[in-house]
């Protein structure tokens, strides 16, 4: 039987889903990184990476997946956007050899502005950050002030429907379907999209499978 949760309980797990910290914030990467495999994989995809690309992942969690990345393309640079102070420490271990050899680096922010000139990067993704964006039109136009002209943005979230029947979204979660979002990156001045929903199975924290319908939206700075 599945356990039944406090309000507390999923407070604190919405808590370290939106900016994970501690020893407990360590481990929920772990968890999501594992869950969020198949999503990332997709994102990453979808950039259509080429030589030399300069890329900026917002949200990156403890970073497992950048190894996995930098051999998409040769030459390959990422940076690395997060919130949380805990994820930062854990991405810099996991992977000082590629920020040693000048191919990766993390950079802690403040879910509002980006720290980079403009038109820093010819792409720019996120998996499963959105739903903790304070303000979502003005971050985009952030976003889209970072990327090169013809550059590409992806969004990868999973769908409202599946959110929904989670207990701990309606604590500080904004759930969206793919047409609000599209929305929101025409109003952002976004072009050529692109919108895919996928499915996929996962294992749930009570250790069973369960089936998840996500997004994946790509949009182009004109």
């Amino acid at each position: 039987m599945e356990q039944q949760h406090s309000s507390e309980d999923l407070k604190n797990i919405a808590k370290q889903l939106a900016c994970p910290e501690g020893e407990h914030g360590i481990k929920t990467a772990e968890m999501m990184n594992a869950s969020n495999a198949g999503m990332i994989h997709s994102a990453i995809v979808a950039l259509d990476l080429e030589k030399g690309n300069i890329l900026l992942e917002i949200g990156h969690g403890n970073g497992a997946h950048i190894e996995n990345l930098l051999k998409q393309a040769d030459d390959i640079r990422y940076f690395g956007a997060d919130i949380s102070e805990t994820m930062i420490a854990e991405a810099k271990k996991i992977n000082a050899a590629f920020i040693e050899a000048g191919k990766v680096n993390f950079q802690l922010t403040n879910g509002y502005t980006l720290p980079y000139a403009a038109a820093s990067f010819d792409g720019i993704f996120t998996v499963n950050t959105i739903y903790f964006w304070q303000n979502p039109d003005t971050y985009l136009l952030e976003i889209k002030r970072v990327l090169k002209p013809g550059g590409k943005l992806v969004l990868c979230f999973a769908d409202k429907i599946f959110m929904e029947k989670l207990p701990f979204t309606t604590y500080g979660f904004t759930l969206y379907d793919a047409e609000t979002v599209t929305t929101m990156l025409k109003r952002a001045g976004f072009d050529q999209f692109k919108a895919h929903l996928k499915t996929e199975e996962i294992s749930s924290n009570a250790g069973f499978m369960i089936t998840r319908d996500y997004h994946l939206i790509s949009a182009t700075k004109s």
